[in-house]
C-alpha cells in the first residue's frame, strides 16, 4: 500500500525544514573545524549533516513511531543499520546531505533524498533541492512529479501555487552512443578500471559528475540520457531508482539484476530505455 497524501506531505515537509532550517543556513558558512573525513578524502561529513539527519530521524520518531530509520550518517556509525531496510514493516532511508563534497566547497550541486520501503519494497520517493527549494518525488505505479515553486515562495515553507508537473521520459528516436549525454564518476575507480572507464566516457558528447540527488533529478527530466554511478548504497538509490522507472526509465545493476533497495553491492545504469540500456551495459562491460 502506498502512502496516503497527508503522509506524504508531511514527510516532504519535514525534508524542506531541515533543508531550509539548517542545511541552507550553513551553506558556504562552513569553517575547516565543522567538517571531517570518512572513509577518504572525498567521502565528507559535516556539522549540517549530522544534525540534518538528527533533525529528520526526531520528526519522523515524533509522526510516526513505529517505524525504522536508516540514515547515512547512522550508518557510518554502526553499518549493521541496513539491516532495518530488509526486515522492517515500514523503514525510511535518509540522506541527510547528498554530495556533501560538493556542499562543503560551496557548490550547489547537491541535495536531501528521503525513500519509505514498506516490506522490502521502494513505495515513495523524494529528491529535494534546497537552494531552489523544488522537489521531485514518485509513488509506486502512480508516476513521478516535478513540484517547482515560484520565485516569491522559495524558502518560505509554503505550499505552492503550481501543480505538480508530471515527468515523462521520452525516447522517440533511439540514438547511437556518441550521441548521449551521461553522468558518471572516472574519478570515483580505480586502478586498471579508472583507465578503462576514462577512455569509454570519452566515447559520449558530454560527461557530467554529478552527486544521486541531483543525477537522478536531471535523468528523470530527460536533461541526460543515462547516469553510471559505481556504487550501491541504499540512500543513493532508493528514492531516485523509483523516481527514474516511473517516469519511464530503465534502472538495473550492470550486471542486469532488477534493484532492490537492500542491494549494497554493484553498480547501478540508469537509462531513458531498454534499447539504450542494453547498448550502454554492453559498452561498459566489455
Amino acid at each position: 500500500m502506498n502512502l496516503d497524501k497527508a503522509t506524504q506531505e508531511r514527510l516532504i515537509s519535514i525534508v524542506r525544514r531541515a533543508g531550509q532550517e539548517i542545511v541552507m543556513p550553513n551553506f558556504r558558512q562552513l569553517s575547516a573545524a565543522d567538517v571531517d573525513t570518512k572513509s577518504s578524502l572525498t567521502d565528507l561529513v559535516t556539522i549540517a549533516d549530522k544534525a540534518s539527519e538528527a533533525f529528520i530521524t526526531q520528526e519522523i520518531q515524533q509522526a510516526f513511531p513505529d517505524w525504522d530509520i536508516v540514515g547515512e550518517e547512522a550508518v557510518a556509525d554502526d553499518p549493521s543499520t541496513t539491516d532495518k531496510i530488509a526486515t522492517a514493516d515500514t523503514c525510511v532511508i535518509i540522506d541527510p546531505i547528498d554530495g556533501t563534497w560538493n556542499y562543503a566547497h560551496g557548490s550547489p550541486e547537491f541535495g536531501l533524498i528521503l525513500a519509505v520501503v514498506v516490506k522490502g519494497v521502494t513505495r515513495f520517493g523524494l529528491l529535494y533541492d534546497p537552494v531552489n527549494d523544488d522537489w521531485i518525488y514518485a509513488n509506486l505505479g502512480e508516476g513521478a512529479f516535478f513540484q517547482r515553486t515560484a520565485m516569491s515562495e522559495k524558502g518560505k515553507h509554503q505550499t505552492p501555487a503550481q501543480a505538480p508537473l508530471a515527468l515523462q521520459i521520452h525516447t522517440d528516436v533511439e540514438l547511437s552512443l556518441d550521441k548521449l549525454f551521461g553522468i558518471m564518476s572516472v574519478n570515483s575507480y580505480t586502478g586498471q578500471k579508472k583507465q578503462d572507464f576514462a577512455l569509454k566516457a570519452s566515447r559520449f558528447v558530454r560527461i557530467n559528475n554529478l552527486p544521486s540527488c541531483p543525477a537522478y533529478r536531471q535523468i528523470a527530466q530527460g536533461h541526460f540520457h543515462f547516469n553510471l554511478t559505481y556504487k550501491m548504497l541504499p540512500w543513493d538509490h532508493a528514492a531516485g531508482v523509483l523516481v527514474h522507472t516511473e517516469a519511464g526509465g530503465i534502472c538495473r545493476t550492470l550486471d542486469g539484476q532488477d534493484y532492490k533497495p537492500t542491494m549494497l553491492d554493484g553498480e547501478m545504469l540508469a537509462a531513458q530505455s531498454e534499447q539504450q540500456w542494453q547498448a550502454l551495459a554492453e559498452w561498459f562491460r566489455q
